[in-house]
């Protein structure tokens, strides 16, 4: 953590400054780069401007927090310049001497900012133009003002040179396809997690899941076939696709009876089956009812409504 905040002030020129500055400047870093420690290191991510991407972000996020930090100074600035004419304006009504709240060099600084033309001046700047009796000043925005408009422009352009343009930072779009993949793998790795918390309880019937009945096909042609024939049609073991059941027709019935074994013979493969292969054979076995192959054996059994 401590290389990392070294690095950012490395590459951005900080340790130049007195000890306030960088007390200040520490924070704003710590601010900065806390969440995305938070967060844990990633896989070796792709470089900008010769910077890893996290670092990069991190810096990024110092030049905004920069950037807010003066938009609010300019702001406070304007306010407490409304207050100061407002306060003048009523000491000059009162007779007094007009001192206002701003002394010295702030006082000139803010003057300097705020500079507009006196009225009893404003006639030197008065233009020929006239429309319904009002005449048009020829003033000039204050230069707070001005000095804002053109970073807004130079903030803009950057913007769309990065994001737009050359595609150095990921926009909008590319952000939300980023979002939406990482979740996913996330939404994966927590079904792998859950997969093996199935038993004959939570067991459910993934009828409409194509790649699990998939996995179930498989494991059926790999370990069933043997007692129970290539199309379920019994043999050694019954007939699975018809409505007779020995020990239970619905999905949790099927995956007991897969888990457990049977007295008539069949073993238990809760110790070469995962609980989610379980699940997905005893699916596949659900989905082959009514499917009437040829040299289907005798039902065997009680004849039971399918519980799915």
């Amino acid at each position: 953590m401590r290389q990392l905040i070294y690095k950012i002030w490395q590459k951005t020129g900080l340790l130049k400054l007195n000890k306030k500055a960088k007390w200040l400047a520490a924070m704003l870093t710590l601010f900065s780069v806390a969440p995305l420690w938070a967060q844990g290191t990633a896989a070796k991510e792709s470089s900008y401007f010769g910077m890893p991407k996290s670092e990069f972000m991190m810096v990024m996020l110092i030049v905004l927090l920069i950037v807010a930090a003066v938009l609010v100074l300019t702001v406070s600035m304007y306010v407490v310049s409304m207050l100061n004419i407002i306060l003048l304006k009523d000491q000059r009504e009162k007779g007094l001497k007009p001192d206002g709240l701003l002394t010295g060099m702030w006082k000139n600084w803010m003057n300097k900012q705020n500079y507009r033309v006196a009225l009893e001046d404003e006639e030197d700047i008065m233009l020929d133009h006239e429309y319904d009796g009002i005449r048009e000043l020829d003033n000039h925005l204050p230069p707070w003002w001005t000095a804002l408009f053109y970073i807004c422009i130079v903030f803009a352009v950057v913007y769309i040179a990065l994001y737009e343009v050359t595609g150095t930072l990921p926009n909008q779009i590319e952000e939300f396809e980023t979002e939406m993949a990482v979740a996913a793998k996330q939404v994966e790795a927590y079904k792998k997690t859950q997969a093996n918390n199935i038993d004959e309880n939570s067991v459910k019937f993934v009828k409409d899941d194509a790649t699990a009945l998939d996995g179930g096909k498989a494991i059926f042609v790999k370990n069933c076939v043997t007692c129970h024939g290539k199309n379920a049609e019994g043999g050694i073991g019954p007939n699975l696709t018809d409505a007779y059941w020995l020990y239970g027709g619905d999905i949790k019935g099927v995956f007991k009876t897969i888990k457990y074994g049977a007295k008539n013979g069949m073993k238990a493969w809760k110790k070469d089956l995962k609980p989610e292969e379980m699940q997905n054979v005893a699916s596949y076995i659900l989905t082959l009812q009514g499917t009437k192959p040829a040299n289907a054996k005798e039902p065997q059994g009680k004849k039971l409504e399918a519980k799915k």
